[in-house]
């Protein structure tokens, strides 16, 4: 057997895999080494256990929801750019569950990567609502709001099971964010 050059992001990138195909529940570090075809015991020297690989894993899934909902916002402006971003959103949460499980993990103390990741995630809301014209504070709290919206929506479609049947209550919700956030 060859031995594997492990690295903290080589193990990252296992530990989303398995995220995707096993959800977050599924995440263990035997899975991961497993799939890195190491001993768990490997792990252990570039992570804090499975504690760390948990942070790692939501680090990594923030910062993918937020290439997606920034990619989505790209060339688009107001409602049209709020739309594509509650699509955007939804559509990660759809594709990628066992990393949506992940987002809304609070840092732990000291945990400035995830801080990070949850800020730089929480501006790409707060730059779509300046650019709607509203101040800081009020796009900041807008920001706020909508991501509240939309990932509370997403956790109460995930409980109930009937992906398809939201549809359009999603489309109803992205309808009233408009229309109370930006007078759309």
């Amino acid at each position: 057997m060859a031995r594997v050059r492990l690295s903290v992001l080589g193990i990252t990138r296992s530990a989303i895999a398995v995220v995707d195909r096993n959800g977050f529940d599924g995440l263990s570090l035997t899975a991961v080494a497993t799939d890195l075809e190491v001993g768990p015991s490997a792990l252990y020297s570039h992570i804090e256990g499975l504690e760390g690989l948990r942070c790692l894993v939501a680090t990594a899934a923030t910062r993918n929801l937020t290439e997606a909902v920034r990619d989505a916002a790209l060339g688009t402006a107001g409602a049209e750019a709020l739309t594509s971003m509650g699509l955007a959103y939804r559509r990660f949460f759809l594709e990628r569950p066992g990393q949506f499980a992940t987002i809304l993990r609070a840092p732990a103390e000291g945990d400035a990567e995830l801080a990070s990741a949850n800020a730089a995630l929480l501006s790409v809301f707060v730059l779509v609502f300046r650019a709607m014209g509203l101040d800081e504070n009020e796009a900041r709290l807008a920001a706020r709001s909508t991501r509240s919206a939309l990932h509370g929506f997403l956790v109460l479609e995930h409980h109930s099971g009937t992906h398809d049947a939201h549809d359009a209550e999603y489309r109803y919700l992205l309808e009233t964010l408009q229309r109370g956030l930006v007078g759309g």
